[in-house]
């Protein structure tokens, strides 16, 4: 985003001095090239000091870059390149080396424009221990933060800083001692690319996902439009979406991204046809959005149904809750606790119009700045990021929940290596909160910022019930656009009898809401071109379980605009089970390289699950279904370990079987599923990963029932 989200203190000079080279004309790259090769060195320093303050870095650096080739151990010169490297690229392990031969010479009264300056100012410290920070070698960190402290002048704008970093390590200190239990891997580079990938939004389902690129145009388009200030290209929105196997697609560029404009994602609904998107070119930074119609997103506009959420400050990102009651959205405007804070807007159904914007205050709001908030589906349980005191290092992703008053919880820390010492920011998660995706910038990334999947056992939601459901074509191809319909979703006993609008996606018809748990509901299926009631259905969700889903699937015929009852599944060749005794069933799958997922709807899991089925239909109480899974000793740097990548396997087929069984009512409760083993075998690796006859007998996923 050209308002950068991450910045810091601007570079800090004390004299402006404009040198006749540049400013009183255009700055292009060729003419500081040409600079740089026939400039002489007090040319060349006055020139990079200008673009650095400025904030030219990229330009900069070509000139910092001829200044060390004059004086390669002089500070002054260090400093400058090590600064470009933290701030600019965001490369802290590069940064530090430059910066440890800044503190070596130090003087409070530096003087950037002068040729004689041989030292780096007190800064220095500082900025080397930000980079120690982000590399988690804490002690160093504070031992230089301490050291800026007792060397700084008593006005330097970095010192209300500096308490707070030494703050955020101690808590560093106490989060990598004590880790969380999650698995992280970077997504891979079919999506992240060399260029920054981020602020990735995850549909419900896990199966697409929006982000934002600042990768170059195929055809050049965008060559021209790169910002001066880091050489990037502007920001485009792309969504990718995961194949059968758990790859993901490669990513498609959205037909309203226009190659002078910066467009970045921010949220996207729950039916896929509106994308939240923030855009800069008033200036500050807006909210706007963009709806899917007539076969694709159209050009974007300001969001303007929302009194008083754009306005002449930075309005930076947004969600709207699932129930559609409440609106969220981030401002740094004027009455706020500092920097950046989290607001919301609730919709009053007797005025039928959204409140005036109220902040979230302590202790979610802080002084500094807080960011990117993510409602999950239950509409209460609130994600974000911080960069305040309850950091350990940059942005950090946070944790609130509601109560039934509508006051949320004291924030908590997700933790390490859920948040690392760098920026961990832009969480959004699947439906049931055990797998989520982030920005983060870590030791394994392909760009300056890459997007990460997390997987979790321990934050899926809790008192809630979701509907699941899908309405299906005849010819089963997706739900024409020119055909309007949707599911209007009734609670019977609920005060006034709510309503809930929900619309199928249009490429595979699905569609999900949240229920309350213990009511009863009505579902009207509603040919909306001709405002024709379909059909009808209805549901109680239960009243003891914290977590349940319901599923519905109907069969539509476009052309004659009704509802079909669907046909008998195709029928699978299965052997003959004896009433009484009930064979076990066995099954075996095996993996190409790094592949951890099947599906229930084809191939031969389709007739494992059809025989279980059969066997609880003919008088079968209860099936338990034991999983086997295995990796081989092929090296895998997608998931770090082939015993992550065996654990994976035998954790996405426990998830997509129970899924398979528990949202058909008959069989809800009736199948176990356990995991046996998930280990490494076969033969040590020699190098020979094209042998796959040798090791693919040792990737697959067995199931046994008993």
């Amino acid at each position: 985003m050209r308002k950068l989200l991450f910045n810091l203190t601007p570079f800090i000079c004390f004299t402006v001095l404009i040198s006749s080279y540049s400013f009183s004309q255009e700055i292009t790259e060729e003419k500081i090239k040409q600079l740089a090769e026939t400039g002489d060195e007090k040319e060349i320093l006055i020139e990079s000091s200008t673009l650095m303050n400025e904030g030219y870095f990229y330009l900069a650096d070509i000139l910092v870059n001829k200044l060390l080739e004059f004086q390669s151990e002089n500070a002054n010169y260090n400093y400058r390149k090590g600064y470009i490297e933290l701030y600019s690229k965001r490369n802290s392990i590069e940064a530090a080396k430059y910066l440890e031969k800044a503190i070596k010479e130090t003087d409070k009264n530096f003087d950037m424009f002068s040729v004689k300056e041989k030292s780096a100012p007190v800064d220095a410290y500082f900025h080397l221990a930000t980079a120690y920070h982000y590399n988690e070698n804490i002690d160093k960190a504070i031992e230089l933060y301490q050291l800026f402290k007792e060397n700084s002048k008593k006005k330097s704008e970095l010192l209300p800083i500096v308490d707070l970093r030494i703050q955020q390590c101690e808590n560093a200190k106490n989060y990598i001692s004590t880790p969380v239990n999650v698995y992280l891997k970077n997504i891979g580079n079919t999506v992240n690319s060399q260029y920054p990938d981020y602020s990735p939004v995850i549909s419900l389902d896990g199966s697409a996902i929006y982000f934002t690129s600042r990768r170059p145009w195929a055809n050049g388009e965008t060559e021209e439009f790169r910002d001066p200030i880091d050489n990037l290209y502007p920001e485009d929105i792309y969504v990718s979406y995961m194949d059968f196997d758990s790859t993901w697609t490669e990513p498609k560029k959205l037909e309203f991204c226009n190659p002078q404009r910066n467009e970045a994602t921010i949220a996207v609904s729950a039916d896929e046809r509106r994308i939240y998107i923030y855009e800069d070119s008033t200036g500050n930074g807006d909210i706007y959005y963009t709806d899917f119609y007539h076969a694709k997103f159209h050009d974007i506009r300001p969001l303007e149904e929302i009194p008083n959420l754009n306005t002449d400050s930075w309005e930076t990102h947004c969600m709207m809750s699932h129930d559609k009651k409440t609106f969220y959205f981030v401002s740094d405007r004027e009455g706020g606790l500092g920097g950046r804070d989290i607001y919301m807007v609730k919709w009053d159904e007797a005025s039928q119009k959204w409140s005036e914007p109220i902040n979230l205050g302590a202790p979610i709001n802080t002084p500094f700045d807080e960011d990117s908030p993510f409602i999950s589906i239950d509409n209460k349980t609130l994600y974000y990021s911080t960069n305040g005191p309850q950091s350990i290092g940059g942005f950090d992703i946070m944790r609130t929940v509601m109560d039934e008053s509508g006051n949320f919880s004291s924030p908590e820390n997700m933790g390490y290596p859920f948040n690392s010492t760098n920026d961990d920011i832009f969480y959004t998660t699947t439906l049931d909160g055990r797998r989520g995706y982030m920005t983060s910038q870590r030791a394994d990334g392909y760009g300056e910022k890459d997007i990460y999947e997390i997987h979790n056992d321990y934050l899926g939601l809790k008192d809630v019930a979701i509907l699941k459901g899908i309405i299906k074509t005849v010819d089963n191809k997706p739900i024409p656009e020119d055909f309007a319909i949707n599911v209007k979703l009734v609670c019977l006993d609920c005060q006034s009898q709510q309503s809930i609008q929900v619309f199928p996606r249009l490429r595979d018809g699905y569609f999900i809401t949240s229920l309350e748990p213990c009511k009863t509901y009505r579902l009207e299926y509603t040919n909306l071109t001709d405002d024709i009631l379909m059909g009808e259905d209805s549901f109680t969700t239960l009243c003891d379980t914290s977590f349940q889903e319901i599923y519905k699937e109907v069969l539509l015929d476009v052309d004659k605009k009704i509802l079909v009852t669907p046909e008998e599944e195709d029928v699978v060749d299965i052997p003959e089970v004896n009433v009484e005794e009930y064979p076990n069933l066995e099954f075996i799958h095996y993996f190409d390289y790094n592949k951890n997922k099947i599906s229930t709807k084809k191939g031969d899991l389709k007739k494992f699950v059809k025989a279980v089925e059969k066997q609880l239909k003919d008088g079968r109480e209860k099936v338990t279904i034991n999983i086997y899974s295995s990796a081989s000793h092929v090296p895998t740097r997608t998931y770090k370990t082939n015993e992550n990548l065996a654990k994976l396997r035998a954790e996405n087929m426990k998830y997509d079987l129970i899924s398979y069984f528990e949202n058909k009512d008959e069989f809800k409760g009736r199948v176990n599923v356990v995991i046996v083993s998930s280990e490494v075998q076969g033969p040590e690796y020699e190098k020979d990963a094209q042998n796959k006859d040798k090791y693919k007998p040792y990737q697959y996923v067995g199931l046994k029932t008993e």
